[in-house]
């Protein structure tokens, strides 16, 4: 049973095709076919903001290669075209002006002393004569 093309158009349903690690079983009704670890399949999910969803959780189904191209349409005809990346949106760089500030004091290499320097004692050198 197919669903008419605006309903379809409308769900939230995301499709992805992916390769079996593990054994699983095929979640399609009739189908009793097994996934084996390095066959592809077919993940349907369905997210609980979804009308289709009643619960408050995902819905995931895994279905096999047989069942998902029964009705004509190929795996990779059936995913979900993944969405580009939002580009961000940056802004060009500010232009900074070289900072123009006269400093508050004089720069000096050494603290000045509280009082002037009169006289100098230096050691006594001991050099033999």
């Amino acid at each position: 049973m197919t669903r008419p093309p605006e309903e379809h158009a409308a769900m939230a349903e995301i499709r992805t095709v992916r390769t079996a690690r593990i054994h699983h079983g095929c979640d399609a009704y009739p189908c009793e076919n097994p996934i084996r670890p390095g066959e592809q399949y077919l993940v349907a999910s369905l997210p609980p903001s979804d009308e289709g969803n009643g619960t408050d959780h995902w819905l995931v189904m895994k279905v096999c290669r047989e069942s998902a191209e029964q009705y004509g349409q190929t795996m990779a005809e059936q995913v979900t075209p993944r969405q580009r990346p939002a580009r961000r949106r940056t802004r060009p760089a500010r232009r900074v002006e070289p900072l123009r500030t006269v400093p508050s004091r004089p720069f000096r290499d050494e603290p000045a002393l509280h009082r002037p320097i009169t006289t100098v004692h230096l050691p006594a050198a001991n050099i033999p004569a």
